[in-house]
């Protein structure tokens, strides 16, 4: 799967059914149709409002979603990373993982990447989670209970990461 910069015409990507921010954003089953759309932001022209353009990575797969490398630390080398998938492209969800994780490690030149993950929301087509982002090389770091008011209800979300060594 290839990751290519975003493009104004890319901005009906950046609006779905996922629940935002997450790690692995795919539709979730069952959403009630007039629910609210995740959204992501464009990027700002820096010139404008004196935007410096540094704080985000955004990438897209034309069709398929994006990939949103947020609160990037060029210090530390470090970003939250966001993918969002539309419908019908599920099945990309482990190529994209991969892709963003290289992009980020290799193009990106970042030593960790973490995200949120919400374990209550289920997975499109029974998509196994956990094992998607294992394969890709990412590990639970932390659980954090009552994080998220989702359904009418508290629910815990996840931390998980992953670490480039050398």
């Amino acid at each position: 799967m290839m990751l290519r910069g975003y493009r104004d015409t890319d901005l009906p990507l950046l609006s779905g059914d996922w629940l935002p921010g997450e790690l692995l954003g795919l539709p979730v089953p069952g959403r009630p149709p007039l629910a609210e759309p995740a959204r992501v932001p464009a990027p700002r022209d820096p010139a404008e409002d004196g935007a410096t353009g540094q704080d985000d990575e955004l990438c897209v797969v034309p069709g398929a979603g994006f990939v949103r490398l947020a609160a990037v630390d060029w210090v530390h080398r470090r970003a939250r990373l966001e993918i969002g998938l539309r419908p019908g492209a599920e099945g990309g969800a482990e190529p994209l993982l991969k892709a963003a994780l290289d992009h980020a490690f290799r193009a990106l030149n970042l030593r960790r990447v973490f995200g949120w993950v919400t374990p209550a929301v289920p997975l499109p087509s029974g998509l196994p989670r956990d094992a998607l982002l294992r394969d890709a090389g990412l590990a639970p770091e932390a659980d954090v209970p009552r994080a998220l008011w989702l359904d009418g209800r508290p629910v815990a979300r996840q931390i998980w990461g992953a670490t480039r060594h050398g």
